[in-house]
């Protein structure tokens, strides 16, 4: 496997925007998908990105030298509110900044995540086993329902 071209990593040099290191990582992925030029809200997160955390991963990125761009947006809720979540993205001119490497090193972000999510049952069935463990043990004998101590 080829490795991506070297990119700068580290902390953030006044206006220049760094690439995370790991790119398996959910940050790198978003970061990616803004370089390709997608329009990212909380939700596409939960369903693309299997992550609630998009805010947050787009603080570190603002804080690593990305210009992310947030826009609100009305949106009708079900329970009859209407809410003003964000869209992020880049602007065209930020994407060119990231130079002709970003397109390398993205095409690996998408790979090393591709890779993981292949790990998907594997991961669903560990964590319903960690789930029944820790069920078990958390069951305290002074804490029984109003049926199980006999009453």
């Amino acid at each position: 496997m080829k490795k991506a071209p070297a990119m700068k990593q580290g902390a953030a040099v006044a206006g220049t925007p760094i690439f995370p290191q790991r790119t398996n990582t959910v940050i790198a992925e978003v970061l990616a998908r803004l370089l390709r030029g997608e329009v990212l809200t909380s939700l596409d997160s939960v369903f693309d990105s299997s992550t609630t955390r998009l805010s947050a991963f787009i603080f570190t990125l603002n804080g690593n030298g990305w210009e992310i761009e947030s826009e609100p947006f009305a949106a009708g809720c079900k329970d009859g509110r209407v809410s003003w979540p964000h869209k992020y993205y880049l602007r065209t001119e930020v994407i060119a900044k990231a130079g002709p490497g970003a397109a390398a090193w993205c095409a690996a972000v998408f790979k090393a995540r591709r890779d993981l999510r292949r790990k998907a049952a594997q991961a669903e069935r560990e964590a319903a086993r960690l789930n029944a463990m820790r069920r078990a043990s958390r069951v305290h004998p002074g804490q029984q329902g109003l049926f199980e101590a006999g009453f």
